[in-house]
């Protein structure tokens, strides 16, 4: 649930959510891609999530993958750290 709440925060939350963070480092396509592609290797390298995280982090990577080519840079950078963070090792 708390899983299923953060991506509604982060992909419905207009300029309120934003206004405060610093600027994203994804200005172009190709970096928003790339930025993406670096999500997916550390995916990989973390075989240890289940099946309803890994369907949600699929998810998160198709929303920011059309972020991507939406233009909306921003929105797609909040959507990775979530994933990564979903990856990361402690």
């Amino acid at each position: 649930m708390l899983i299923v709440a953060t991506v509604l925060v982060v992909t419905q939350a207009g300029s309120a959510y934003s206004a405060g963070k610093n600027p994203t480092t994804i200005t172009t396509l190709k970096a928003c891609e790339a930025a993406i592609q670096d999500t997916q290797e550390a995916r990989a390298g973390n075989p240890d999530l289940g099946p309803k995280s890994a369907a949600v982090f699929d998810s998160l990577l198709e929303l920011a993958a059309q972020r991507c080519k939406d233009g909306e840079y921003q929105y797609a950078d909040d959507l990775l750290i979530v994933a990564r963070g979903m990856v990361a090792s402690e």
